[in-house]
């Protein structure tokens, strides 16, 4: 079986740092170890590499339609999928995914689709694409509900993560508190900050995408022992998971308006990686998070943007004893039943159905 995988946008420094562009990334690193596979992306240059055994390639985009970044204009989308049996496209609400849907059928390819919340002006309800559909691979029980029109074809796979790379670690654990994801205000890191004391150490990894956010941040950590870091490689982001006592994901429901945010938080990848360092993690209960954060079992999930609770959950797991402990042991087990080659078994052993 011979897989391409398309993601409207590559991960790392040349796309963008998230969970959305390193889901199809990661996934396809790890079934390129069982099967030939490419991962197609977009971006200002045609270029093609190997990661290993991961064949990428980068389609050349010449515009994006409407103005948005999940709809990558190309003018070479039909070579990269000649030779798959599957095409699995990433980010469903995309004009990406509406042509290769249209492209892979007419081709007479198994096309299979996952939603990571990214989206644009696209047009699926108006053609009916979810007919050319031949499964719905979705993240969560959350991120499946957006799309009825798909619960005959829906399979929910989860997310993975790394567990060679992301591994626990023998020394001591420090008190420290740890929030991994991009700066950006309904990531409710403010809500974070606000829920530290002076005693309580935070290290704030991310990439800031919005400068005045950023600074509205570094404004509110003021005189507390926060430190940030903008640009960590992955290597001394697994030290800071493995000394960290708690990783904190404290994703808000509501933007700075007032308005209801729609489609954030699937998952939280970053949830994943944290556990499988052994780590206890605190995440709010938005999104697809309370799937994986099992309440006082591997982690604790506070209503979004109550700073009280949050600073109470922080506290308890700031101390190590025979609760932490068995939170910690409870974090790992299910990080290993969630590694990206268990994704990639579900994923093929669908796309084989």
């Amino acid at each position: 079986m011979r897989v391409t995988h398309v993601s409207p946008k590559g991960f790392g420094a040349d796309g963008i740092v998230g969970g959305g562009e390193r889901y199809p990334h990661e996934l396809a690193t790890a079934m390129a170890r069982k099967c030939p596979t490419r991962l197609v992306t977009f971006g200002p240059r045609s270029a093609r590499r190997q990661e290993g055994p991961l064949d990428i390639v980068t389609l050349r985009t010449v515009g994006h339609w409407k103005g948005n970044e999940v709809n990558p204009v190309s003018l070479r989308l039909l070579r990269p999928y000649l030779d798959a049996d599957v095409i699995h496209v990433h980010q469903w609400e995309s004009t990406v995914a509406n042509e290769v849907i249209l492209l892979g059928r007419a081709l007479g390819k198994r096309v299979f689709v996952t939603d990571h919340g990214g989206g644009g002006i696209n047009y699926w309800r108006r053609l009916r694409l979810d007919r050319l559909v031949n499964g719905f691979l979705s993240v969560s029980k959350h991120s499946a509900s957006y799309y009825p029109e798909l619960v005959d074809r829906t399979t929910v796979i989860l997310g993975g993560v790394d567990t060679q790379r992301f591994s626990p670690a023998r020394h001591p654990r420090e008190r420290q508190a740890l929030f991994v994801g991009r700066l950006l205000p309904h990531k409710g890191i403010d809500t974070l900050v606000r829920a530290i004391t002076d005693q309580t150490p935070l290290v704030v990894v991310g990439r800031p995408y919005d400068p005045m956010f950023r600074d509205q941040l570094h404004a509110l950590a003021r005189n507390k022992p926060i430190r940030f870091e903008e640009q960590m490689d992955d290597q001394s982001l697994v030290r800071e998971y493995q000394r960290s006592r708690v990783s904190v994901l404290p994703t808000v429901s509501r933007g700075p308006d007032g308005t209801a945010l729609r489609k954030h938080e699937l998952l939280g990848l970053a949830l994943l990686e944290a556990m499988s360092c052994a780590t206890p993690v605190i995440c709010s209960d938005v999104g697809g998070m309370p799937e994986l954060v099992d309440d006082g079992v591997n982690g604790y999930v506070v209503p979004p943007g109550d700073v009280g609770e949050l600073r109470k959950r922080l506290e308890l797991l700031l101390e190590v004893g025979p609760e932490w402990e068995a939170m910690s042991a409870a974090a790992l087990r299910l990080a290993q039943a969630n590694s990206w080659d268990q994704v990639a078994d579900r994923c093929l052993a669908l796309y084989a159905s």
